[in-house]
Order: structure tokens, then sequence, then C-alpha cells
């Protein structure tokens, strides 16, 4: 047999020898251009084809505001899915409330570090009254400052945005909320899109010519718009200011509903979960028919039904319709009498075995679009301590960038206009606030009074014992303080904490001094046991009991 393969031989100089066989043929215009330096150059656009017509065709999207917002809000309301994800997002995100911190920046007020640790602690006392009282902080009286920012956000996710509007209270002289849907904002019908004052309106936000908001327009109940502005004309404080659901593009002057992406999938996923539970309903009735292998009529299969209506043989008023309806009988339903040639055939139809792996992908997507981990989203925890606490990581990440989003578009608006009448009615003292808020050249005063860190509900670790450990540790080394660890870890402040224990451990002590009168008395008379007895009593009050 002869070899056919092509042999060569290596040269010295690294070239190839062609020493036998038959010779490789290959089409010289298949090779295309070739070029012993460089190859030459070619002219071209990158688009993001691969090739051409690769990537489809370019849409340029304009967005349909009103339609996002109802299409997200009828999910919502008929949607588990999309029900499901708004509220683990505001369980997690609100929770009871985001609480302030007060944290006056000392150093730009000139003052001693640590010097206002009891002012602190005072703002935040009286800031907490006022907010859990819905007849002082909100201004339809119905629900408290926490209730407020989980309708908001909710709202804000749902619709894309809410307004926020402040208003005054001339009985109490403080301010009070009052939240407006973001379905509400928009431009006036029939009016004109431009002021006279020579600003723009897009999509109910006026502007000024440098894009600055400077008032919203708000539908009335009765068709007419109101003016609001964005800033007080004499106070200067915030009157009214649009919150977010999600992040906009810039340039963006309202927002998109969080669903807005994913609106089809969710629909969908609901429709197939639908049809699989109805299928799974009518198969677990249908649990067996009849198989016929002679031509004639069959069984009347016990009575009445509207299914299928078929006379038999003959045209007769006498004769019975055959009929079955599923839903006047119940499930093991057994037929008494078969015609000949007929048999009864197990049902094999049973539920859509790929359901739950294709709902757990849709799922699993939707999670990872919304920055959440599909074992919270899902509530689902099957794995091992680390892969939790992974997860529990990851989406702290999270919301450490939700709390500082929503504590410096919703809260610190809300906490600096309180400060200042608080202020101004003299119940807490800001030396040289109230100067600073009128002279714009003195900002920084003012940021250094009404400083504030918000702070929502800490999810607890999944293993305490580990977490304490570590803090520890992060003492000892000096990589972290008391304060931080307690917030974090318990979602305490830690001076707050201290003064409660120095009240608790004198209580306790208190409670102790008859005890320990009797162990004076028991050590004096020589009484061993006795002492040994109350001390044994103290140790199990204070919860040390020793062993054996």
């Amino acid at each position: 047999m002869v070899d056919q393969k092509p042999r060569f031989r290596v040269n010295a100089d690294g070239t190839l020898t062609h020493t036998g066989g038959p010779a490789p043929t290959v089409s010289v215009d298949s090779l295309g251009a070739y070029n012993q330096g460089f190859a030459p150059a070619i002219n071209t656009v990158f688009d993001g084809d691969k090739f051409p017509g690769g990537f489809g065709p370019t849409q340029i999207q304009f967005v349909d505001y009103w339609t996002l917002r109802e299409r997200s809000s009828q999910l919502f309301n008929d949607n588990l899915y999309a029900k499901g994800l708004i509220r683990r997002l505001v369980t997690n995100e609100i929770n009871t409330g985001l609480t302030p911190e007060a944290s006056p920046d000392e150093r730009v007020l000139g003052l001693p570090l640590g010097s206002l640790a009891e002012w602190t602690d005072l703002v935040e006392s009286r800031y907490a009254l006022w907010a859990d009282d819905a007849t002082l902080c909100d201004f339809h009286h119905q629900q408290t400052l926490a209730e407020l920012q989980q309708t908001s956000r909710r709202e804000a996710l749902i619709e894309g945005d809410a307004l926020i509007v402040m208003h005054h209270s001339q009985r109490t002289q403080l301010p009070m909320i009052e939240l407006v849907p973001g379905r509400n904002v928009m431009t006036p019908i029939g009016g004109s899109d431009r002021p006279n004052n020579g600003n723009v309106i897009e999509y109910g936000v006026e502007m000024d010519a440098n894009r600055r908001v400077v008032a919203h327009w708000v539908r009335q109940d009765d068709g007419t718009s109101k003016r609001v502005p964005a800033w007080g004309s004499r106070s200067g404080r915030r009157v009214s200011w649009l919150v977010y659901g999600t992040e906009r593009r810039h340039g963006a002057v309202r927002g998109e509903p969080l669903l807005s992406t994913v609106l089809q999938s969710l629909k969908e996923i609901d429709r197939y979960r639908d049809s699989a539970q109805r299928k799974a309903v009518v198969n677990s009735i249908l649990a067996m028919f009849i198989e016929k292998n002679n031509d004639k009529p069959g069984t009347l299969p016990m009575q009445g039904g509207a299914v299928r209506r078929d006379t038999v043989g003959v045209a007769d008023s006498n004769v019975p319709d055959r009929k079955l309806d599923i839903l006047q009988y119940h499930p093991g339903m057994v037929v008494q009498e078969l015609q000949q040639g007929e048999r009864p055939v197990a049902f094999q139809g049973g539920t859509d075995v790929d359901f739950g792996a294709f709902e757990e992908a849709i799922v699993q997507s939707i999670a990872w679009a919304n920055q959440i981990p599909p074992e919270i989203l899902r509530l689902a925890f099957s794995n091992n301590y680390s892969a939790s606490q992974a997860a529990i990581n990851e989406f702290k990440i999270y919301l450490n960038m939700v709390w500082g989003l929503i504590g410096s578009t919703f809260c610190q608006p809300i906490y600096k206009n309180w400060l200042l009448s608080e202020t101004l009615l003299g119940r807490i003292e800001a030396p040289g606030l109230l100067d600073a808020w009128r002279d714009g050249m003195r900002q920084d005063i003012v940021g250094a009074w009404t400083a504030a860190d918000w702070y929502g509900t800490i999810k607890p670790s999944t293993d305490m014992v580990k977490a304490v450990r570590a803090s520890r540790e992060l003492l000892a080394e000096g990589l972290t303080t008391r304060a931080r660890e307690a917030r974090i870890t318990t979602g305490t402040k830690y001076g707050k904490n201290v003064q409660r224990l120095t009240r608790e451990n004198e209580q306790l002590q208190n409670a102790l001094a008859p005890l320990l009168t009797m162990q004076e008395q028991a050590s004096a008379a020589g009484n061993a046991s006795a002492v040994n007895a109350i001390e044994d009593k103290i140790a199990e009050i204070m919860g040390d009991v020793r062993d054996g």
C-alpha cells in the first residue's frame, strides 16, 4: 500500500523540504491576501458587531413612563413574583425604619472632641419622639416616619419615583411630611411645557436654564395642576423633591420602575405557573379513562355533565345525552359497569416536571439583576455556613449602599429641616447654626451641625459566637472600634449601651445588697456553708453559676 501522506525534512535553517508523497493541494484564492511584511490596513467602523448584522437592529429608545408605571402597578397587584420581590426589598432595606446616629463634626465647629456626646443623645431622643407620632410627622396624620419610609420606598420601586412634600405645621412649628405618588407628578394637560419665566417642564418637573429643579407639578383630584416649589422662596428650606427606586441615567428627570426590565419575564413565568397548576388539578381528577376496542356505544359514565354532549345511536328524545362534567365528581370515582370492548386505562398525565428548574432559573436571573442573593429572595437557605454567610455579606454590601442612598435622599433633608425648627424653638442648642444657615459662605457649619449617619435593621450573623470572637480580636488589634462593632453586630449605639449598662449594674448592685450583708454576717460567724450558699445564689443571679 502506497503511503499517501506528504513527508517533509526540517533543514538546518528551519525551513521544510518536501521529500516524498503527494504534495498538499490548497486553492490559492482561499488563502486571501498574503504579505511577507505587514498585512494591509483595512478601514472599518467599530459598532459592536463581530460580523455584519451580528448585533441586530439598533433601537433608539424613548422611555414611556406612563406605560411602565401602569404595567408595574398591575404586576405588583396580581403577580406573586413581582409582589415578593418588592416586599423582600422593602423588608430588608427599611424594615422598622432607618434611624439616625447624630455625628456633628466637632473639629469643624471648633469644639473639644467628645464634648457633644450628650447633645447627640438629646437630639436622637427628641427626633425619635417626633418621628414615632403620626400626628406630628405625617401631613395626613396616618403614618409614623418609619411607615412613611416604607411607603415611599415601595411606591418608588413600583412606579419609579415618589414626591416628598415638606409642610410646616402652624400648631407645632415643626415639619410635616406629605407623600405624593409619582403618577400624580405630570406636566399640566393643555398647558404650555414652557412657563413664562423661561423654565421648561419635563414629565411634571420644572427646571431652569441650567436644568436645576425649581418646582414639581402635581395633578389634583379635580383635574387641575398645582405647582409645588422645590425650595422656599424666603426660608431657603427644601420643600419638595423626588425619591427614586433605582438609579437614573444622566439627564433623566424621572425614575423607571424596578420591574421595568423584567415585566415580560415576570408575566410569562406567572402564566406558566398558572398553567402548570391548572394542569395538575385537572390531572388529579382524571384518574383513568375508558379505552374502546369495539364499535359500540360507550358506557354512560355515572350521570350529569357538560364537557361533551353526544346523542348515542338514534335521535330519540327519550335517550339521555351522554355527557361528563369533571366539576360534578370527586377524585377517585369508579365506573360500575362497562360495555363489551371497553377497559379502564390509567391516565398517565401529571404535573410539569420541568417547571421547578425553569422557575428557579428565572428567579435567579431576576435576583442577579437586582443585586439580591437568590437565597434571600427565595427565603431558601439550604447551603452550608460559609455559603450562607457569603450570601448575607454580599447582601450587606447592597444594603449599606441603599441605606446611604435613602438616608441622603429621604431622611437627611427631613432631619435637617427638623433640627433647624427645633433650634429656632430653643429646644436644642446649636450655637452658630442659625447664623450660618442665613450666610451662604458658612454652609460648612450647617453641615457640621446637621451631619448624621443612617442605619437600618442589622441582619444578625448566622453564628453569633463566631462574630463576637471576631469582633474581640479586631478590637484587640486596634482594627475597629466598639462603636462600630456595636452598630454592625447588634444595631445599637455603644455610648447608649454603656449608659444603660451602668444604670442596670447599679440596680443589680442594689438588689444584691441584702445578700451581700447576709454573706458578711455569715462570714463573721464562721458559717462556711452559709457563705457558700449565698455565693452560689449571687452567682446564679449574675448568670454565672459555677460548674459542680
